[in-house]
């Protein structure tokens, strides 16, 4: 499991680019659980997924409330995963 503990700011157009998970790539998780926020404003370009894909991550983006679920579902099978949850809008 990989939980990033830091806090970086990404405005929700153009959204999560390829650099802003270059840290958790590098971390080496299987799967990358993105939440697009509760009214899923947080933008995520197909650059982003075709990023992580192109490393072998499995991407699964999700408005907030069910990508914490997915999260937590997932951590519970063994899986390595991490999150990037934008907690507002």
């Amino acid at each position: 499991m990989y939980l990033s503990t830091f806090s970086f700011r990404i405005q929700h157009s153009p959204g999560v680019q390829p650099a802003d998970v270059k840290e958790v790539v590098e971390k080496g998780v299987q799967t990358l659980v993105i939440g697009r926020g509760m009214s899923e404003a947080l933008k995520v370009p197909s650059s982003t997924v075709e990023y992580l894909k192109k490393h072998g991550i499995d991407v699964r983006v999700l408005q907030t409330e069910q990508a914490v679920k997915e999260y937590n579902a997932l951590v519970a099978q063994g899986v390595r995963v991490g999150g990037v949850f934008h907690s507002t809008c």
